[in-house]
């Protein structure tokens, strides 16, 4: 697939464009930082990660006896076809972001990669194995395959706001996933969330990165909802943030 081109001359800002969804995970340190979690903060509860793709917190969080179940619509695929993309989807990042550094700013852009490939190889491992414990689920939002309020905390990261249009501050070049679909996707995240929902990458891709138009929108349907929400700092380097760290947050809504 297509990854992050580098912009056209012109003055608008630099940005990722994404012609589809990256199959892209991260390790679970790296999870937590991004949502602004402590290890400590998860044990007794039952986990949802949506959009989990090949990221190794569910591997990572079961080894350490935690409750947690990814669900991303390619879990019900081969296992070596999924992991094979998982890693092309890496490399080919990887190489375009080699050929335009200027795009995405990372402390430490070795470290970020080193840890993606970790997070594949621990992912590979344990979707093979437990697949068919009912802990990798294939589903995908707006519509997940679980109860009403079947967990007590639901996560998800890079995808909302990630995937919104160019022009809203995203990295797609398509409109599916505009401002319709994210108030969809809260609304069911809501659903089968019992206590808490946090969401991660609540900045605008661009440089410098703002706010994401689609942040109070979505805070106020989960208001309408009857949960809490608001805005905790993530000191997650995603590339991004660092040029803006202020905006570098995390939507967290509690019942």
């Amino acid at each position: 697939m297509n990854l992050p081109m580098k912009p056209s001359a012109t003055n608008s800002p630099a940005r990722f464009q994404l012609p589809s969804v990256a199959f892209f995970g991260r390790t679970m340190s790296e999870y937590l930082q991004m949502l602004a979690l402590e290890q400590g903060q998860l044990r007794g509860l039952a986990i949802l990660d949506v959009a989990s793709g090949p990221g190794s917190f569910v591997a990572e969080a079961l080894a350490v006896g935690l409750d947690v179940t990814g669900c991303d619509p390619l879990y019900d695929g081969d296992p070596e076809q999924i992991t094979a993309q998982g890693k092309a989807d890496i490399d080919a990042c990887r190489e375009q972001i080699r050929r335009n550094p200027e795009v995405l700013l990372y402390a430490d852009i070795e470290a970020f990669y080193r840890d993606k490939y970790t997070a594949l190889e621990r992912f590979a491992a344990d979707f093979t194995t437990r697949r068919n414990e009912g802990r990798y689920v294939a589903g995908a939002l707006p519509s997940l395959p679980f109860a009403n309020t079947s967990f007590d905390l639901v996560l998800t990261a890079n995808l909302l706001m990630v995937y919104a249009p160019l022009e809203d501050g995203g990295m797609s070049q398509g409109t599916d996933f505009g401002l319709a679909f994210h108030l969809r996707a809260v609304e069911d995240l809501a659903r089968v969330t019992k206590s808490e929902l946090r969401i991660s990458g609540m900045h605008t891709w661009k440089h410098p990165p703002e706010r994401h138009p689609y942040c109070h929108p979505m805070m106020n349907r989960l208001e309408e909802l009857g949960m809490r929400a608001e805005l905790v700092q993530s000191h997650y380097d995603d590339g991004c943030s660092i040029t803006n760290p202020a905006c570098n947050q995390v939507l967290v809504a509690r019942r």
